[in-house]
């Protein structure tokens, strides 16, 4: 069998040529490589011992196309894999990552992700303001912090708690119950303005199906968001 590649601009078509006649695959040009669907620079704040993982083009099939993931610029051995996982994070891990997708007629790199590895517990997703502003704050509100409805709500294990902050400003982020205890503080931190994420596992906590509320706080900022927990 003879095998005869032909790359144009927008496309690769591989060609086998047999006795049984011939056949051709056609390969897409790789347009874009995200990595956890960040569009621009973003950074990842992960509890140390835990879970490790960044993913390129989730969701998608990349079989096709080679993957190398670098860190700090550096290519890392044998990371060729759609996912980049470890199953215990460790402040070694600290770095800007960023993948590269090829196949015979195009690469493309991704927009850089700041990994901090670090004692806290919960993961903080933080998508950078740029000199445009801060994607999706409304350019209609003059304040300069916004908290989200809880998704979904109401919630079954998984809760995801986002939040824009327009200036770099100490932030906490609580989970109370109907009388104001706190469950637990998802966010402790000073982060700088962006797009902010945290995912909470309701199992890990003592809480039952009730409504509770989340609790945002930053300088002269106060805003709650109900949270319905239904098992």
């Amino acid at each position: 069998m003879r095998r005869l590649i032909i790359a144009t601009f927008m496309f690769a078509a591989v060609v086998s040529l047999s006795t049984a006649g011939v056949s051709i695959r056609i390969l897409p040009a790789p347009r874009h490589a995200e990595v956890d669907g960040a569009l621009g620079a973003t950074i990842k704040r992960i509890p140390a011992g835990g879970e490790f993982l960044l993913s390129v083009n989730k969701g998608q099939d990349v079989s096709y196309y080679r993957i190398q993931w670098l860190k700090d610029g550096v290519a890392l051995p044998n990371e060729t894999n759609q996912d980049l996982r470890y199953s215990y994070a460790e402040a070694y891990m600290n770095g800007v990552y960023t993948v590269k997708m090829s196949n015979p007629c195009a690469t493309v790199e991704s927009n850089p992700i700041q990994v901090t590895v670090e004692r806290r517990a919960f993961q903080v997703n933080t998508q950078v303001a740029t000199d445009q502003g801060v994607a999706g704050f409304s350019g209609s509100t003059t304040t300069a912090f916004e908290l989200k409805d809880v998704s979904p709500n109401p919630v079954q294990d998984r809760a995801t708690l986002s939040f824009t902050t327009r200036e770099t400003a100490m932030v906490t982020l609580r989970v109370v119950d109907l009388v104001g205890n706190v469950v637990t503080t998802l966010v402790n931190d000073v982060l700088s303005a962006g797009e902010h994420s945290v995912t909470m596992n309701t199992a890990s906590h003592d809480m039952s199906s009730s409504l509770y509320y989340v609790v945002m706080s930053a300088p002269g900022f106060t805003e709650t968001k109900p949270l319905m927990l239904a098992k």
